[in-house]
């Protein structure tokens, strides 16, 4: 691919993801002419149309669709080829702006960044530890640390954790309360949850090999597992913490496993990150150092 046909191919690909070609000058840092010109070229090149346009909006063609889904693929492997050439080259230096829910950033991420802050002394961190969601696409973050959600257009994401879910409660809790001996039990519990799950709590399990579907209307809600876990090694009530918050508890017996034989999805924590301003040298060095940490706690 000649350096002309690569910026024609990325501007084509910034107007698909942006919406518009104001909007993905913006992104390049070129002009929304250059961006009209580049594309035109392409089109001109392969011979089809890719973007209608009008004077409201600017949509894609079914060959632009097409075109697209090919590009992404093409150009994130490309960037990944080029980072990690990058960082057999020279040592990452810079700044990485990152989001991360609380209690995960404090227990996972911090510990990484600290062995990577030793490692690499010119790169430098700025991390918000907080449990809003932040639109990447908008703000200042170079990535986020969250749950896997699914495709986000103009949003790559690299998985980095997978952790599991245990149902909880204090031995106080259990030795008032009584034990759970199925799930059909739960609904007459105190039940714990994060604010996300509010007003009520819905999710799919399996017990003995069968789907159960569990509502629950949970008595208090909280925006950080951690406070989920205080609460419940107070014995107020019954959770569904994750593993990397809780195996110590268990393992010293401060926690029970409610229904162990309950069968809760695993999570998956991805780096999540804007596809054309992200810098691949320096999210790949996080990346990496997570996904070892990662293999050495669970």
């Amino acid at each position: 691919m000649s350096k002309a046909s690569f910026s024609e191919a990325e501007a084509f690909l910034a107007v698909a993801e942006c919406g518009g070609f104001g909007a993905a000058g913006r992104e390049l840092g070129v002009t929304q002419s250059t961006i009209s010109r580049r594309v035109a070229a392409l089109e001109a090149r392969i011979g089809r149309t890719l973007v209608e346009r009008t004077t409201r909006r600017v949509t894609l063609t079914e060959a632009g669709h097409t075109y697209a889904n090919e590009l992404r693929e093409v150009l994130l492997r490309l960037q990944h080829a080029e980072a990690r050439a990058q960082n057999q080259a020279a040592e990452p230096e810079g700044v990485l702006h990152i989001t991360m829910p609380t209690a995960f950033g404090r227990l996972c991420v911090l510990p990484c960044v600290a062995t990577l802050a030793q490692r690499y002394p010119r790169l430098r961190f700025e991390l918000d530890l907080s449990d809003r969601y932040v639109d990447l696409l908008e703000g200042s973050f170079d990535a986020a640390v969250r749950l896997d959600s699914g495709q986000q257009t103009g949003i790559e994401t690299e998985p980095v954790w997978s952790f599991g879910l245990r149902l909880c409660a204090s031995p106080d809790y259990i030795s008032e309360h009584g034990l759970p001996l199925s799930p059909a039990d739960l609904p007459s519990h105190s039940y714990l949850a994060l604010r996300t799950y509010a007003p009520r709590l819905k999710w799919s399990a399996f017990w003995h090999g069968r789907k159960v579907e569990l509502d629950l209307l949970p008595r208090i809600t909280a925006s950080d597992s951690t406070a989920l876990r205080t609460l419940v090694l107070s014995g107020t009530g019954i959770a569904v913490l994750p593993t990397y918050l809780v195996s110590s508890d268990l393992d010293a017996g401060r926690i029970i496993d409610v229904l162990p034989g309950l069968g809760l999805p695993r999570r998956d924590m991805v780096v999540a990150y804007p596809r054309h301003r992200a810098d691949l040298s320096k999210l790949r060095v996080f990346t990496d150092a997570m996904r070892r940490m990662s293999m050495t706690n669970e």
